[in-house]
């Protein structure tokens, strides 16, 4: 099991661009960036050496894999899935709107019950939001499905309605720059 911490999904893209960049031109981190490259299996049994020789081979796919392996998954396909999950609802330009943060759901919904709005979570966390902070991640427009999950992400009450909002706030995550 992993203990991922909250991360955006273009800061691990980041990560993996500057890990290959790192190999390929800066003679200072190209051994130490080679050989978090050999531990992926396309590169069992090279060497630093010889990755660092062979850099022009190094895809960034390669340095996906090695970013989700150092994060203890599998594949850079089930890092990309979990992080969008539990980070699909954040977005660093709306936090303002957020009336309420909490690191536990009881206490969240305690608020969420007194003075309403929309209860959101994002990894660990849950947050309490407005409308304003609804529309800027662009799920205002689904009116009906929010309040078919009685406003609350964390324990939806309609699970269809809740799937719709799910792909569509993926949808949205993905398409932000």
């Amino acid at each position: 099991m992993n203990n991922l911490k909250p991360i955006r999904l273009s800061d691990l893209k980041t990560q993996a661009a500057f890990l290959i960049k790192d190999l390929k031109n800066n003679p200072d981190l190209s051994s130490k960036s080679a050989k978090r490259f050999l531990q992926i299996s396309c590169f069992s049994g090279k060497t630093e050496d010889w990755l660092i020789e062979h850099y022009d081979i190094v895809q960034l796919k390669h340095a996906y894999n090695v970013i989700a392996l150092e994060n203890r998954f599998n594949t850079w396909a089930d890092l990309k899935k979990t992080v969008i999950e539990n980070d699909c609802l954040y977005k660093s330009g709306c936090v303002g709107f957020i009336h309420a943060w909490f690191n536990d759901y009881q206490k969240a919904e305690i608020y969420f019950r007194q003075h309403g709005g929309y209860l959101l979570s994002f990894w660990k966390d849950f947050v309490v939001c407005g409308k304003e902070y609804i529309s800027c991640i662009r799920l205002s427009q689904y009116d009906d499905h929010w309040k078919s999950i009685g406003y609350n992400w964390a324990k939806p009450n309609d699970k269809k309605a809740f799937q719709l909002l799910n792909e569509k706030a993926k949808n949205n995550y993905l398409s932000q720059k």
